[in-house]
Formats: C-alpha cells, structure tokens, sequence
C-alpha cells in the first residue's frame, strides 16, 4: 500500500468483499494530526480515536503489543474493494474516508492492505451487504475494534 503513489490498488479485486489496514503508525501521532482538507469528507483521524477511547481502555481495540509493532487500523466491507482502498489512501471528496495520502507525516510509516472477496469466503452469495456486515462484525468479535472504525 502506498500513500504517495496512485495506482498500488491496481491489483485489488474490483468485487465485493472484506479488507483490512494495517500500520506500524504510532497512535500517539495519529492522535494528533491536523484533520484533512476541511472540503474533503475525510475521516478526522483523532475524533475517531478519542470516539474509540473506551474500547482501547476495555482492551477491546485491536492496539499494537509493542511500540513499533504493526496493528489492523481499519477494517470495512465494500461492495467494490478497489474502489475503497484507492478512495482510503487518495479520496474522491465524494465519499467519506480515510484519505491517508493527505498527511504527509503517515508516509513515513508502513501501511498494509489486506482483503477477501466474498466468492472466496461464501461462494454463491454474490455479496450481499447482509453476508458483507456480518463477516465484518463476525471478525471485530474475534480480533477486536479497530480503532478508526466508528461503527
């Protein structure tokens, strides 16, 4: 994954699916960057955090073990994975995201993403949202809330 270069999501599947964000980024510096543009429908990155602030204090947020340790930041479904990890990392102010290309200071760090289609986990089921927001709720209640996901 690649916050300064379009087209890493080249090879992502244009399908419907689950994906997942990792970062070795350290939350104290998520904690404190300047929201993106105020035009954008960017995600605001610390908000998200201090929303979450509970479930980290519960030890029900996905946090890394260690300080440089890698951690799954985000996870989502989408009707369209491709189209969720290029609006992720550079937004179409169209459609409310992350937009991680537009803080210059997460660049510096390792960002990875991960994905299923919903053929490959449930083939036949032509992913339908319900099956979509079930796998996704299905895999916080085993490995814990990301801590940019609100909902």
């Amino acid at each position: 994954m690649s916050l300064d270069t379009c087209g890493w999501w080249d090879g992502v599947a244009s399908l419907p699916g689950w994906y997942f964000i990792e970062t070795n980024t350290p939350i104290s510096l998520l904690k404190k960057i300047e929201p993106a543009h105020e035009s954008s429908r960017s995600y605001n990155i610390p908000n998200r955090i201090e929303h979450n602030n509970w479930l980290m204090n519960t030890g029900a947020a996905i946090l890394p073990y260690d300080k440089n340790d890698s951690y799954f930041i985000y996870a989502g479904e989408a009707v369209n994975i491709k189209s969720r990890a290029r609006e992720h990392t550079h937004s179409n102010h169209q459609t409310a995201s992350l937009s991680l290309s537009s803080y210059r200071e997460l660049q510096d760090y390792e960002w990875v993403f991960y994905y299923l289609t919903c053929d490959e986990v449930m083939p036949g089921s032509n992913g339908d949202k319900a099956i979509r927001v079930c796998g996704e709720q299905f895999w916080r209640s085993i490995y814990g809330w990301p801590i940019l996901c609100k909902e």
